[in-house]
């Protein structure tokens, strides 16, 4: 039972570390592609 529980303890953290790393992606992605925007856009 506890090599089970163990099991399925470390498998949440890597989950939730995935999680993390997609959200960190998806933010910076945001965030590059906004910037671009502005540097391209005229700004007068």
């Amino acid at each position: 039972m506890p090599l089970s529980q163990t099991g399925s303890y470390s498998t949440h953290i890597m989950e939730s570390h995935i999680d993390a790393n997609i959200l960190n992606i998806v933010l910076l992605t945001h965030i590059y592609q906004n910037h671009i925007l502005a540097i391209s856009m005229p700004t007068y």
